[in-house]
């Protein structure tokens, strides 16, 4: 590779990073992490941008249902993320049946090209695991992030051409109805994914690289991918890194068994996808699961989490994918230590579980308390005090003061997007 992607791609004294609330409860955990994020007094220059399903119905609104220009992504968020250094996101709601509708972080994958969807999975202390033993857990998923089943190469109904295509497809001729999808490799594509995660084995000290495939049975996309996964594993074995390729459904069923036998995995986007949802499930679920996705000219971090639009502005979800997530921009732009003092302070409000600082989930799920609800924290209470731990300081007339201002940050009623 010609740089190291999984830094910024220039070294400043201060940057400016893009932040996106999302959706629904997506601007509450944005309140949350920039709370957070504040008590840190980091060189970073905030710029707003929005997409998702808000920017959807403001663009409905202003074109009209149907027309073409309707969108999640709005050209402002575009030129935003372009003139940034990262960018920070929030979860956004997507909705099925919607004619027109375009998922809007699908849609910056593509348009930036953002290749490395990068999933860590890591027990926390006060989480923990439920498999049996508490096996200590650190897996970093490489999801390979814009071609296969995600490619959108799709048809339906099929073509009555494609029907000749191949001569498996003769026994579909006469079915009511065919939706194919193309489950699209490039050489180019496998062999960046999985160089990205050996460099990363290389620069972290990681021993093992695992490329989880079904190439025995789907041969070519996955046999391609095997096949270039070996070639590269030889030019690591000078560097103490074994290459280990095995099916994806052995990796499904290891995992559960024994997750602690894995450090870095790369797969390719479906694959990905699920293996990297079931890691963050063994590690406390989707609700401690941060992700980025990663390219050459910048990177989009985002919480793996979902925007919840039923608790939306209640201030009832857990901060921490969002605060663990912001943990890896911050490790992108090369402030490790402030990433680095999140994590701690993250670990040290759940193993201290302190009366008022956790949310319902945590409460409910994992210290089974049967008070939960009662008990439970709101979102910008447990990121308080999180923000304390990093910064005892950070109290009082600070506090509230950092509280209003994150808050007119991400006031959900002032979107920007469509204004030309």
């Amino acid at each position: 590779m010609s740089r190291d992607v999984m830094k910024v791609r220039e070294k400043k004294d201060r940057y400016k990073v893009c932040y996106m609330s999302g959706d629904d409860s997506g601007f509450d955990m944005m309140e949350g992490a920039l709370l957070v994020l504040e008590a840190l007094d980091l060189p970073i220059d905030w710029v707003r941008a929005d997409l998702g399903w808000c920017m959807w119905e403001k663009s409905v609104a202003k074109f009209g249902e149907g027309d073409p220009r309707c969108n999640t992504v709005p050209p402002e968020t575009i030129e935003s993320i372009r003139s940034t250094d990262a960018t920070l996101m929030a979860a956004i709601t997507s909705k099925a049946g919607v004619k027109g509708f375009k998922s809007a972080i699908l849609q910056m994958r593509q348009l930036f090209d953002l290749y490395i969807n990068l999933r860590p999975a890591k027990t926390l202390p006060g989480v923990g695991t439920s498999l049996k033993n508490d096996p200590k857990i650190d897996i970093v998923m490489f999801r390979e992030n814009t071609e296969d089943l995600y490619a959108a190469v799709e048809f339906c109904p099929l073509p009555a051409e494609q029907f000749d295509l191949h001569p498996g497809m003769e026994r579909f001729k006469k079915s009511r109805e065919v939706a194919v999808s193309w489950r699209v490799f490039s050489y180019e594509g496998c062999s960046r994914i999985i160089r990205a995660a050996f460099e990363y084995a290389k620069s972290t000290g990681r021993k093992t690289v695992h490329c989880s495939n079904k190439a025995n049975v789907i041969r070519q996309t996955d046999g391609m991918m095997k096949r270039i996964f070996l070639e590269i594993a030889k030019e690591y074995e000078q560097y103490g890194i074994k290459g280990i390729e095995e099916n994806a459904d052995a990796t499904a069923m290891w995992l559960i068994k024994n997750p602690q036998e894995y450090s870095v995995i790369v797969a390719s986007n479906v694959f990905g996808d699920i293996l990297s949802d079931e890691a963050s499930q063994l590690t406390g679920g989707l609700g401690f699961a941060p992700s980025g996705n990663i390219g050459e000219t910048t990177a989009i971090f985002e919480p793996s989490s979902g925007s919840v639009p039923k608790y939306a502005h209640k201030y009832r979800v857990n901060p921490c994918a969002m605060l663990l997530t912001s943990k890896m921009m911050l490790e992108y732009l090369g402030l490790n230590e402030a990433g680095r003092k999140i994590e701690k302070a993250i670990g040290e409000v759940l193993t201290a579980d302190r009366p008022g600082t956790l949310t319902y989930d945590i409460l409910r799920d994992f210290r089974g308390d049967p008070q939960w609800e009662a008990n439970a924290a709101s979102t910008i209470d447990m990121a308080s005090e999180i923000a304390l731990r990093i910064n005892p300081g950070f109290k009082g007339d600070a506090l509230e003061a950092a509280k209003a201002k994150v808050k007119a940050m991400c006031d959900w009623t002032k979107t920007i997007g469509f204004e030309k």
